[in-house]
């Protein structure tokens, strides 16, 4: 299980994207892409999975969290929560952004 999870929201459909390292590629391989219907990563490591006889699940473990939260911040979803006990600053240096796409409360 990732080490903290953060919540985008488009629209009205809500996503959780986990940070850090992916137990579930490293044991399941492209599964977890296929279940979060990142459809791409999920037909580029069920590939790379099978030329690779499953290696690439265990390199793919170490940056899948972090390129799905990525590619949905990228494709207009906002940051509606940030995890208990980490900051905006802390979530913005992790993924590499600038500037960090949220919904602002009232």
């Amino acid at each position: 299980m990732a080490y903290a999870v953060l919540t985008l929201a488009k629209g009205t459909e809500v996503r959780q994207a986990p940070l850090g390292f992916s137990w579930t590629v490293l044991f399941f391989g492209s599964l977890p892409a296929a279940f979060r219907k990142d459809w791409w990563w999920f037909a580029g490591l069920a590939l790379a999975g099978i030329a690779t006889s499953g290696i690439t699940s265990v390199i793919a473990a170490f940056f899948y969290n972090k390129v799905y939260a990525r590619n949905l911040i990228n494709t207009g979803y906002k940051v509606t929560q940030i995890p208990a006990g980490y900051t905006e600053d802390h979530i913005k240096h992790h993924l590499g952004f600038s500037v960090l796409p949220m919904f602002h409360q009232v």
